[in-house]
């Protein structure tokens, strides 16, 4: 009988252990999956973060296309508005020289 309660006492102990690495092996468990949920937030933050740098690159260069474009318009008005003066001026110069001519006639 004495040999008996010494093995189940033993047994008793090993399930007692046993136990115990399962609670330890339940809160590791409990971590990994806290860790792998934190780590798909991320993912999925990094992913949004990604779409947003793509929309940002996108519209700089947009804005870069259009400051190019406002350049070169302002280039074109620039000669326009030269070219629009040295009308007036001809325009100007002829007029007085035909009201000259006309008084020497």
């Amino acid at each position: 009988m004495s040999v008996t309660l010494i093995v189940l006492l033993f047994t008793t102990k090993m399930l007692i252990i046993q136990s115990q690495l399962l609670t330890e092996l339940s809160a590791a468990l409990t971590v990994l999956l806290s860790t792998t949920k934190m780590l798909t937030i991320q993912s999925q933050l990094l992913t949004e973060l990604s779409a947003a740098l793509t929309v940002l690159l996108s519209t700089t260069k947009m804005l870069t296309i259009q400051s190019q474009l406002l350049t070169e318009l302002s280039a074109a008005l620039t000669v326009l508005l030269s070219t629009t003066k040295m009308l007036t001026i001809q325009s100007h110069f002829t007029d007085n020289f035909s009201g000259l001519l006309l008084s020497f006639l």
